[in-house]
């Protein structure tokens, strides 16, 4: 019988641990946990599933961690996924046949899968995929090399099995998490080349380019990434991305128009058979108004991705990310040809591919409201593209120009917004007098909240607030009443958030 036992290493992963046991407990014969300095509740949790647990003293070496779990192991296989990654649902039903159609086959050492990394801060947005070796033989001449970027050496008799339909989510490079974990590489990475008499390798310079990327040091990003396109010969694989971290760096850093253009026409020579750079180049020049030079760079870049799925599939295919603005674009041009239904069909295709790209959604619904669709067809297309826990999304995005769309969203929303239905209904006294109240109760939670948290009134918060408010701050925070329905308000308001505070302390819903 073919056993798979499940690794990984955690340090602080109470958010996600949960998950990764959930996911692990469907296909793994065998669960280890190695834990390197949890200050949180990840133990507990461990200790409260089938997995077995051990501690390691960390020592700033990932490599050696993971080893560690390996030498735990007693599957014929092993899945070994970061704490923030979990295989989809139908990976998870395809994995025992996999294995056990690979598993006679002594020469295949392991699968390379496909991982999605999407952004929980954005709806799951998309941010890019790649492949990694994740499902591997037990062998003891399989193990990981690297303190920091650490990858399994697979050994030269053996080969891997690329599987396109093997996928795993990573939720790690989120926007919320992003940057602790680059700041914690980039510290490690100092560190090894501190190790190495000040010597960084070609694919240190590397990793380096994309801890400053992705701390937004755009200029320290575009030198490593020239240096490493000088030592390109060294790590010829990494060629694309370095490309893509240039020209990205220049695009985030505000570099001068004709430098940006200068490493666009490079990356494109560089690397003529991927799509994303004549897609960013695209929309690029759109911007700049050159509509007719964006056309063609998207032509191209869409000619390019249409052969690159035919001859990979797309198991690494990183324009996803780039397809919602590249599909609004061509939908823009085509609505300044004058070519309205075919500006439709780009931005219905912008949506397929991410459906909360707003300007999208809002163009879609603006050219079909002009072409006279009744508002009841209009909502019958949005409902093929999207779910009913969209409604407060999509009421959000049309509240200025839905009409009767909007209204039936708003109707339909879990958060409601008197204003904004009044103003879509024409009814602008209504709106006014809701939202002046809005604003009042607004103003009122603010100071509330200050006086609770003990916020002196000489902070910038009160440069927000009209001078009765402040008033009043100032005499809550000297304990006296102030005259006035603003200052009854205000001692209920506070009341009622001394309640809520006290109620989640205790772990209670207010």
């Amino acid at each position: 019988m073919i056993k798979l036992t499940a690794c990984v290493i955690v340090k602080n992963e109470a958010k996600n641990i949960e998950s990764w046991l959930h996911c692990m407990e469907q296909i793994a014969d065998e669960i280890i946990v190695v834990d390197t300095g949890s200050t949180d509740a990840t133990k507990e949790l461990v200790r409260a599933s089938h997995a077995k647990l051990y501690d390691y003293a960390w020592t700033g070496d990932f490599a050696a961690a993971k080893n560690y779990a390996l030498s735990k192991a007693h599957g014929n296989w092993i899945a070994f996924l970061d704490a923030d990654e979990t295989f989809t649902a139908a990976s998870i039903q395809r994995i025992p046949k996999l294995l056990r159609e690979l598993h006679p086959q002594v020469r295949i050492a392991g699968v390379m899968c496909r991982l999605v990394n999407v952004d929980t801060s954005d709806r799951n947005r998309f941010i890019g995929a790649t492949v990694q070796l994740r499902l591997f033989r037990n062998l003891s001449t399989l193990r990981y090399q690297g303190r920091i970027h650490e990858a399994l050496t697979v050994p030269k008799n053996r080969m891997v099995e690329l599987v396109k339909d093997i996928e795993i989510i990573h939720t790690g490079y989120s926007s919320a998490l992003v940057k602790r974990k680059l700041q914690r590489n980039l510290d490690l990475l100092e560190q090894k080349i501190a190790s190495q008499q000040g010597k960084p390798t070609p694919r240190d310079v590397r990793y380096l380019m994309d801890c400053y990327y992705g701390l937004a040091d755009y200029p320290k990003a575009i030198e490593c990434a020239d240096r490493a396109l000088a030592q390109i010969d060294a790590m010829p694989d990494a060629l694309a991305h370095i490309h893509m971290m240039r020209v990205s760096a220049h695009l985030f850093g505000k570099e001068a128009t004709e430098d940006v253009l200068r490493v666009m026409d490079e990356a494109i020579t560089a690397c003529p058979d991927a799509a994303d750079f004549p897609m960013m180049k695209g929309l690029y020049i759109f911007q700049q108004k050159d509509y007719l030079g964006s056309e063609q760079c998207l032509a191209q870049a869409f000619a390019l991705q249409e052969a690159y799925q035919l001859d990979v599939e797309g198991v690494s295919d990183n324009l996803e990310r780039f397809l919602p603005s590249a599909w609004w674009v061509r939908g823009r041009i085509a609505h300044l040809r004058g070519a309205e239904e075919e500006a439709r069909e780009d931005y219905v295709k912008a949506l397929q591919s991410y459906r909360y790209h707003e300007a999208s959604l809002r163009a879609l619904v603006r050219s079909l409201m002009r072409a006279g669709v009744a508002a009841a067809d209009i909502i019958g297309l949005l409902a093929e593209l999207y779910d009913a826990g969209d409604a407060d999304f999509l009421a959000e995005v049309l509240q200025h120009e839905g009409g009767q769309v909007f209204l039936y969203y708003e109707a339909r929303a879990r958060k409601k917004h008197a204003a904004r239905a009044y103003l879509a209904a024409g009814r602008y006294d209504a709106a006014a007098a809701e939202a002046a109240d809005e604003l009042a109760w607004l103003y009122g939670c603010g100071v509330a909240d200050a006086l609770v948290e003990g916020i002196p009134s000489t902070d910038k918060l009160q440069l927000l607030l009209p001078p009765a408010y402040r008033a009043a701050w100032q005499a809550g925070e000297r304990g006296e009443r102030a005259q006035g329905k603003v200052a009854d308000s205000i001692e209920r308001l506070r009341g009622c958030m001394q309640q809520e505070k006290h109620a989640e302390a205790e772990g209670k819903n207010p």
